[in-house]
């Protein structure tokens, strides 16, 4: 069954611009791991340093096989960029 990972984000100050930049080259690692359907920025319009990455995964096995790479091998450099650590949150579809 499909499901929803939502990734909560605040970018520092001194970072607003390169931050946004970079988590968008990471999504493309994002987009092609196997089971992605679709990944995301959305940007908070009243603020700039307040960002979701919006995950839609074809299991949630896929989803734990992305989060494990990302700890590992796909491990990034975002956290040096944000001013506070980032909340992920997964859902599953409740009613349709």
């Amino acid at each position: 069954m499909p499901m929803t990972a939502l990734l909560d984000v605040h970018f520092a100050a001194d970072h607003l611009v390169d931050g946004p930049a970079l988590f968008t080259e990471i999504l493309k690692d994002t987009r092609s791991f196997a089971g992605c359907l679709r990944a995301d920025l959305l940007a908070d319009i009243a603020d700039p340093a307040h960002y979701v990455a919006y995950e839609l995964w074809e299991s949630e096995e896929h989803d734990l096989a992305y989060r494990a790479w990302r700890k590992g091998d796909g491990a990034t450099n975002l956290r040096d960029v944000l001013d506070s650590d980032p909340v992920l949150t997964r859902f599953e579809t409740a009613a349709q």
